[in-house]
């Protein structure tokens, strides 16, 4: 099943029991070249109960019970926070105190007209058009207008947010119109049912697009729910947004909130795979 994309709760329980990671990913856990990214979370600046300051000691006690490991090394973490309509500074973040491993970077989740878009970058014209220093906007540009926007600036890279719910673009526009504004798609949403993502997954892969996956977290106790792996070391927003657009992905969900581990236990063998794909 290495090329297909698929949904594990579609899975009979046995089916979920005797999945395993990818020998490549596993070989790439073991040489220290993945990250793991948390696509999609929210703090109280907009509509979540998610205070970044608190995500260390939770990163921390899970780190104890064996997620975010392979043997004895551990996957480096990187939170994306994508408030809605509000982007944290830099400085913001980097004054959080957290341990080595752990990085959080700014992003938003912007409310366009034709639905929710994930913007990672910070651009400043972009920032001050959407006056995204304070959260809900005045004005709200359209979904293609904003696509236009991030890339004729360079100024990062947009991604439509869980595209089948009632808030998204593939609701109110014709998905083979918005196809070739896109990098990515987010294929994979911890609030989202099972059968948008699916719808989500088909559309990706119906036009060649690469998919992401996010937690859509607004509780503690759902952050990495799902995370995106890529293939290297992200420290920046710069990094990322080139390797989105050229390096490795692999998604897959963690299920921090129903799994059960003892002390020491690895990741990769509990993993749940949704989706991944080599190359």
């Amino acid at each position: 099943m290495e090329h297909e994309w698929y949904d594990v709760r579609t899975f009979g329980k046995k089916q979920r029991q005797e999945m395993t990671a990818p020998e490549y990913l596993v070989e790439l856990l073991q040489h220290g070249h993945v990250t793991a990214v948390e696509m999609h979370s929210h703090t109280p600046r907009s509509d979540g109960l998610i205070v970044p300051e608190r995500i260390g000691a939770w990163t921390h006690a899970l780190y104890k019970k064996g997620y975010f490991r392979h043997e004895h090394l551990a996957v480096p973490l990187v939170v994306m926070v994508t408030d809605h309509d509000y982007l944290y500074t830099f400085s913001d973040l980097q004054a959080i105190a957290y341990e080595e491993g752990l990085t959080f970077l700014p992003s938003t989740e912007v409310s366009t007209e034709h639905g929710h878009v994930l913007y990672y970058g910070s651009h400043p014209e972009i920032v001050h058009t959407l006056d995204l220093a304070k959260p809900q906007l005045s004005v709200k540009p359209g979904g293609p207008e904003f696509f236009d926007m991030v890339q004729a600036l360079d100024g990062g890279v947009a991604i439509p947010a869980h595209p089948y719910r009632e808030t998204s673009l593939l609701r109110t526009l014709p998905g083979d119109e918005v196809a070739p504004m896109l990098v990515a798609v987010e294929i994979l949403n911890g609030k989202t049912p099972a059968e948008q993502n699916r719808a989500a997954i088909d559309y990706a892969r119906q036009h060649g697009l690469r998919g992401v996956g996010g937690s859509d977290a607004h509780q503690m106790s759902r952050l990495y729910s799902y995370l995106t792996l890529f293939d290297g070391p992200i420290h920046t927003l710069d990094i990322w947004c080139w390797r989105c657009a050229r390096a490795t992905i692999f998604l897959y969900m963690v299920n921090t909130c129903v799994s059960k581990r003892h002390e020491g236990e690895d990741m990769a063998p509990h993993v749940d795979w949704y989706y991944h794909r080599k190359g």
